[in-house]
């Protein structure tokens, strides 16, 4: 790690977790441990993940738990995930991938983002083909079938998050999401490479 990299990691800011859960554990490499306790070092929590509201079957409790078997901070963490400290939020799978796995680039999809929000539109299907591609030229030949969607996720609150460390994975799947949606936004964010998975 590059010294500049490693001061500015030792900086406590917030962070955002993106589906570090039991149903993704197979996938996680890094340390639990090591997660756990950067979780209880620095400041509040955005903890993302699939969950019984969406498509997962993990819920915040089972999610606390699996946290809680690798820490060595016991009662501090419990208090940090269970308090108004963490905001934890079932966020969906799968906004952007209809057109992600079609080979669509960050910066063509941050642009049809931007597009949707601003017209407040949720699905990519309620704007007629023809006007995408003239609004946006380089989605000619996709197949707009495959929509992408604006998740619920508040976008006002998303920006008060502003540069927060981020976290999870997977690494091209929903961490990616995630990424491409603040990017839109200018949201900034700190990757922290060590607890990425995927």
């Amino acid at each position: 790690m590059k010294f500049y990299n490693y001061l500015n990691e030792k900086r406590k800011r917030s962070v955002i977790v993106v589906d570090i859960q039991p149903m993704y554990e197979s996938y996680i490499k890094f340390s639990m441990e090591r997660f756990t306790n950067f979780l209880v070092r620095n400041n509040d929590i955005l903890y993302f993940y699939n969950g019984p509201e969406t498509v997962g079957v993990d819920s915040q409790n089972d999610i606390v738990r699996f946290l809680m078997e690798s820490s060595d901070y016991g009662d501090d963490l419990y208090y940090k995930l269970m308090s108004e400290l963490t905001k934890w939020v079932d966020k969906g799978y799968a906004f952007f991938r209809g057109w992600m796995d079609q080979g669509i680039d960050e910066a063509t999809l941050k642009q049809a983002i931007r597009i949707m929000f601003q017209r407040k539109i949720y699905d990519s299907r309620d704007i007629e083909e023809d006007e995408w591609i003239e609004l946006l030229p380089e989605l000619e030949g996709i197949h707009f079938d495959d929509m992408i969607s604006i998740p619920d996720i508040q976008i006002n609150e998303l920006k008060k998050w502003s540069g927060s460390y981020l976290v999870g994975g997977g690494r091209n799947e929903c961490l990616a999401e995630v990424k491409i949606l603040m990017d839109a936004f200018n949201i900034r964010y700190q990757i922290v490479n060590e607890f990425i998975y995927g």
